[in-house]
């Protein structure tokens, strides 16, 4: 069925590509960049200190991942930054993701330029680490020591949208809808679905065989 009908097969595929390609070139990039901070107990460094240490920043690092998105921190940079937004519109488009296992923090930033979005991550790791200097203090000054090891950089390409993506997506979608849709109506095509079908075939089948006992 679906090698009878190739033309419609193929001429969906198509259209599907050209919709993809459509819904690409009208969507507006965006652009993300990620910043990491990493997260440390500061102390002696005799083996039994640094395993403290070590446990007591994975302990943390789930608060502090928190606080990258407090209101405090958000409206912080947007000051810096002159930004023409709320805290709440920001905290939308900021994706905070503490590794597991690990005492590091990434600061995921969209934004509608790649120099946006770099500048926003880049400032809410900053004034993370002013914040938590700030707060989260100790007998002997600050119990967790936040650096900034990885700065943002301007990306490359858009994140969204991706062209290939979307093509390829797009192009089998149209072939897969387009065979199953082929198949569907090739075999109802060919099933009984009424009683005269069923006594035509029947009528035409008993002529048959009376016209060959015949000869």
């Amino acid at each position: 069925m679906i090698r009878d009908s190739w033309a419609l097969v193929l001429a969906a595929t198509l259209l599907a590509l050209g919709g993809a390609w459509l819904a690409t070139v009208f969507v507006a990039p965006t652009y993300t960049a990620t910043s990491m901070v990493f997260v440390s107990a500061p102390g002696p460094s005799s083996p039994r200190a640094a395993l403290d240490g070590n446990r007591s920043s994975l302990a943390r690092v789930e608060s502090y991942a928190e606080l990258t998105t407090s209101e405090q921190v958000l409206r912080r940079t947007i000051v810096q930054l002159h930004l023409s937004m709320e805290p709440e519109e920001l905290k939308k488009d900021v994706l905070v993701l503490p590794t597991p296992g690990s005492a590091s923090i990434e600061v995921a930033v969209t934004a509608d330029t790649g120099d946006t979005a770099r500048d926003i991550a880049n400032a809410l790791a900053t004034n993370l680490i002013q914040v938590i200097e700030e707060i989260d203090l100790g007998s002997d000054g600050p119990v967790s020591t936040v650096t900034l090891v990885d700065p943002a950089v301007v990306p490359g390409s858009p994140s969204t949208p991706k062209q290939t993506d979307n093509l390829l997506l797009g192009g089998g979608m149209g072939f897969v809808v387009s065979c199953v849709l082929v198949v569907v109506y090739g075999v109802r095509r060919d099933t009984i679905q009424y009683r005269d079908q069923a006594e035509y075939i029947t009528g035409r089948a008993a002529a048959g065989r009376s016209g060959g006992d015949r000869r």
